[in-house]
């Protein structure tokens, strides 16, 4: 009874502690436009598009769509989504959130919320974003957990 009991907690243990990782690196070119308010706030739309490639062997096209909220002390709240197409037609779209930073770089949230069949192992998975600028090009990863 004891060697059931340690085989199944030891085919157990690694379904509850292994997460696999899916990172995905992309470049591209944003076009932000929108108001500045007289209290200095700003409240713009964002749209990008450019080129990406997975930790999978996965390569394509991305776009993304979204609004930039900015305070008076230039505090920016990003609310994006970014449809990924694969060379195969494939697709994955992500919902990125970051609640407070400054434009030129940052770090926030991800989160795969809908797919193709192929990407479907990857619905729902969080990720953690990093993203930095120069003028309006940008270079960002993204890592996901699933």
């Amino acid at each position: 009874m004891k060697i059931i009991i340690l085989a199944f907690i030891i085919a157990a243990v690694p379904s509850f502690t292994y997460a696999e990782e899916f990172k995905v690196d992309m470049t591209g070119k944003a076009d932000i436009s929108g108001f500045t308010f007289k209290d200095s706030s700003k409240y713009r739309l964002y749209k990008s598009n450019g080129y990406w490639q997975s930790s999978i062997g996965d390569y394509g096209l991305h776009k993304c769509f979204g609004t930039l909220k900015n305070n008076r002390d230039n505090d920016v709240e990003f609310e994006v989504y970014c449809k990924y197409t694969s060379q195969d037609n494939e697709y994955f779209i992500m919902k990125f959130k970051r609640d407070r930073g400054f434009q030129d770089s940052g770090i926030g949230n991800a989160k795969i919320i809908e797919t193709s069949k192929k990407y479907e192992y990857f619905l729902n998975a969080t990720c953690n974003h990093a993203i930095t600028y120069i003028d309006k090009d940008y270079f960002a990863i993204q890592k996901c957990d699933y």
